[in-house]
């Protein structure tokens, strides 16, 4: 039985489960653990952050090479992400971040599922920064948009775009170089061209 209310052991706890290898969607990991899908799922986003988790294309979750090395070493998961040195990191709180480690989990979704995901309260033009920040990640190779829309709610609708996560490099958010025309992705060290138009 997991002591939900001890920060972390739930995400320890997946860590555990998964060095076996498998992949697990968010309601095997419910039924494998005995706990809430919302627990499963904030246990999930804990390990994303430490690059510990991948989603793959058929939506379940399996350890990451860093994952499976933090697993055999026997780590427990404590409240906030970690870098390598064992020190709590500061916890990222810009909307763009947040809506990337939604892309992650989400891996198929629409501006209003990332929105929903990342904005916080009183935080203005989320959806236009929602916006802005796929096409950017779009014209760099991030993302892709899917040819079939999310069918709309309204008489007339023309639905909802989709996009696709095609290349997702790590838990660091890439961010958009308006004077060089660059994402830069602090993953990889990369700086990929993008001209948004």
């Amino acid at each position: 039985m997991i002591d939900t209310t001890k920060p972390g052991a739930a995400a320890t706890a997946l860590l555990r489960h998964l060095a076996a290898g498998v992949c697990l969607t968010a309601d095997q990991m419910t039924e494998a653990l005995g706990i809430t899908r919302a627990q499963a799922m904030n246990a999930a986003r804990k390990l994303l952050r430490r690059g510990y988790l991948e989603k793959m294309a058929a939506g379940c979750f399996q350890l990451s090479e860093a994952g499976k090395a933090a697993a055999s070493s026997g780590i427990t998961i404590t409240s906030g992400p970690k870098g390598k040195t064992g020190v709590i990191a500061t916890r990222r709180q810009t909307f763009r971040e947040r809506a990337w480690l939604a892309m992650r989990i989400h891996h198929r979704f629409t501006i209003g599922q990332i929105v929903a995901s990342a904005a916080r309260d009183g935080e203005r033009n989320a959806r236009e920064n929602a916006r802005k920040y796929l096409a950017q990640l779009g014209q760099a190779g991030f993302v892709k948009e899917l040819p079939n829309r999310l069918p709309g709610t309204s008489m007339g609708s023309n639905g909802f775009k989709r996009w696709v996560l095609i290349r997702n490099t790590g838990p660091r958010a890439p961010v958009y170089r308006a004077e060089l025309q660059t994402v830069h992705d602090f993953n990889t060290g990369e700086d990929i061209p993008c001209k948004p138009r």
